[in-house]
């Protein structure tokens, strides 16, 4: 009898694994199902995206290139479709913030006119990449580095596209670097685009300030924002700063706001290098923070304004009107503040801090329009 009933029990218990290695095959055939489906998702937007996009004319560009600056091969990204068209100059934001991949977003309703360059900027994207078994901890990455980087691209595009001067355009942190360029190098330069103009980090208290008001007038409990907003007085850390603006963020939703991460994923234009610079930034911020320590321990401590306050070329600024990153009331107080042959402001309605992402019809045509009355007197002086 009792082995009548271990024999009944094993074949219980085989019964019980054979079901249970039936359900993990099938878990595993759904899994890999699922995971072939994402694959041929990805690869078909990517193919959509490649096609809609695509340079075909016979004097355009469209390629991705690496040239020496500062002694370092630095990533570009260059389209446009008539290379006689007057070049765009990209610079992003961060500090380190590489956004090539992604700026076909709002880049495909400026080739027409305009040849763009997208630059990985020293330290960072596929540069960083790049450079990485000759300079891994970033010891080269200054913002006064930077600025020679930069004069020496702005001396390659003018001689590639057989140009006497460029335009620029910089975002965020790309302001901050733009800005000293230009005021310094006038003579390189058609016009100047601020995007999010950076002025300085007390903006932030400034945000902070309205998102504790709104906060309050909703009877929520502020404690732990005010808390961290007190923290990053005491020490001023940029993950102290990164806190706040998490906070502060709850209070300050734009009505827009572009997926970048699926268009990053789905962007022809996103390579290996893309995505493990992507993965860092958002993955381990104090990495991603100490990596860059020189830029953001300038940005810490910049004020555009000492820059100086006299532009020799046309200057505009464009903000979301709902960006409290750099909000609209530092980029109009600075643009009241400078002076500059034209100078002008706008503001892209239910946008947050980046509204070439965010709307980027709206975002070009205000930028076409005042690029099209810049450039266009410039050229009849």
């Amino acid at each position: 009898m009792t082995l009548i009933c271990g024999q009944k029990g094993s074949t219980i218990v085989l019964k019980k694994k054979s079901r249970m290695g039936y359900i993990m095959k099938i878990l595993a055939l759904l899994l890999m199902a699922l995971l072939a489906s994402i694959v041929i998702v990805v690869v078909a937007a990517r193919t959509v995206t490649y096609y809609s996009n695509r340079i075909c004319t016979e004097n355009g560009v469209d390629e991705r290139i690496y040239v020496t600056l500062g002694g370092q091969e630095q990533y570009l990204l260059i389209r446009g479709e008539d290379v006689s068209n007057p070049v765009i100059l990209w610079l992003h934001g961060g500090p380190a913030g590489s956004d090539a991949f992604v700026n076909h977003l709002f880049q495909k309703y400026l080739v027409d006119d305009y040849t763009l360059i997208n630059w990985d900027q020293r330290g960072c994207g596929r540069t960083y990449f790049r450079n990485r078994k000759s300079d891994p901890d970033n010891e080269s990455v200054t913002f006064e580095q930077a600025q020679f980087d930069l004069d020496e691209l702005v001396a390659y595009a003018c001689e590639r596209f057989d140009k006497d001067k460029i335009i620029i355009v910089g975002h965020s942190y790309g302001t901050m670097l733009g800005s000293k360029y230009v005021l310094d190098n006038p003579d390189k330069v058609q016009a100047y685009i601020g995007v999010g103009q950076f002025v300085d980090l007390e903006s932030d208290t400034y945000s902070y300030q309205d998102a504790l008001k709104k906060a309050k007038a909703k009877g929520d409990d502020t404690s732990e924002m005010e808390a961290a907003y007190q923290e990053y007085l005491d020490n001023g850390s940029l993950l102290n700063l990164m806190s706040v603006r998490t906070y502060a963020g709850k209070y300050h939703v734009a009505e827009k706001s572009a997926n970048t991460i699926w268009a990053g994923i789905s962007s022809p234009y996103m390579g290996l290098d893309d995505l493990r610079w992507f993965t860092k930034q958002i993955g381990n911020l104090g990495e991603y923070f100490a990596l860059n320590k020189q830029l953001f321990d300038s940005l810490l401590i910049t004020k555009v304004r000492n820059f100086g306050l006299e532009y020799q070329v046309p200057v505009g600024f464009i903000s979301g009107a709902d960006d409290w990153t750099t909000p609209v009331k530092y980029s109009e107080d600075y643009c009241n503040l400078i002076t500059a042959p034209e100078k002008k402001t706008a503001w892209i309605d239910g946008c947050g801090h980046a509204p070439q992402y965010d709307d980027p019809e709206a975002f070009c045509k205000e930028l076409k329009g005042m690029l099209k009355e810049f450039v266009t007197e410039e050229l009849e002086k």
